[in-house]
């Protein structure tokens, strides 16, 4: 399998838990998006693959779909080569009965809180899927600290997840904002390859919840124009050219690509919030 041309953006989040032996220690997670729906996955194999058009993997994957739940709901599990198995399972937690008389009388109905659909990657000779596997097949770059924090919005106390790029944290002094860590920003190849020669996506700070107006900046690697939007647009090429910080008045999502030599970034994503809107959480 050839490795991903777009590196998967890893944070950092300290263990804030005093009760944990790992209290103030910092761990990775995968930076949060958007789910792709079934139409971005259709779009996504028919510009990759190139066989089939977009408007029969459409139909193909949603009849796919379909057949699986059916499957699923007749308790038949589904094994997918290549990827993994889907199967159907029992959350049945403090439903439990002291004869099996009791519980046949209870009904299958009462015992059973949910069916939960529990999904196991493919690990079998010359497929593998498992953990270890999978990240050899991956291109790392950080990206963000992440910090969980308390706001009062409309007499309401709410969690936010507040990011803070990480090359704004490791920086040196007067390197102007440019560096990236231990990895200078980019992304590096895991176990040892070359480095990606992929253009890393944009950064978008900025304080959200706002009350009055919030101001947005956006940072991209040495020697790339950043285009961004902030009608929740995909931006390309033709779009507004970043060149110092953007003032919002009311909600908005910013996105933003990097751009250099020609080759574009994935795009960047960040919903900003007007307190008085009262939306739910930003990510």
């Amino acid at each position: 399998m050839a490795r991903s041309e777009i590196p998967m953006v890893i944070n950092l989040r300290q263990n804030r838990n005093d009760e944990s032996s790992a209290y103030g220690k910092y761990f990775p997670e995968v930076d949060s998006k958007e789910p792709l729906n079934l139409k971005g996955l259709a779009a996504h194999m028919a510009e990759h693959n190139k066989v089939s058009t977009y408007e029969m993997i459409v139909l193909v994957l949603g009849e796919m779909v379909k057949c699986l739940v059916h499957l699923l709901k007749e308790g038949q599990p589904v094994k997918l080569d290549g990827f993994g198995t889907f199967s159907p399972s029992v959350d049945g937690q403090g439903n439990g009965q002291a004869t099996v008389e009791a519980a046949v009388a209870a009904g299958a109905e009462n015992l059973i809180n949910g069916i939960k659909i529990v999904f196991v990657p493919e690990n079998t000779k010359g497929e593998k899927l498992t953990s270890k596997a999978l990240k050899q097949e991956c291109i790392f770059t950080f990206g963000y600290l992440v910090e969980s924090i308390k706001r009062t919005v409309n007499g309401k106390e709410r969690r936010f997840q507040n990011k803070t790029p990480l090359s704004y944290i490791l920086a040196p002094a007067g390197d102007g904002g440019s560096g990236g860590g231990s990895n200078g920003g980019g992304s590096s190849q895991n176990g040892g390859g070359s480095q990606s020669q992929a253009v890393s996506a944009p950064q978008i700070s900025g304080t959200t919840p706002f009350a009055e107006t919030t101001s947005v900046s956006i940072q991209a690697e040495q020697g790339a124009e950043i285009r961004y939007t902030t009608d929740g647009s995909t931006p390309t090429a033709e779009s507004s050219l970043y060149s110092a910080a953007i003032t919002l008045s009311d909600t908005a999502t910013v996105k933003a690509i990097a751009i250099k030599n020609g080759q574009s970034s994935e795009v960047a994503s960040k919903t900003f919030t007007k307190s008085d809107d009262d939306t739910g959480e930003n990510d």
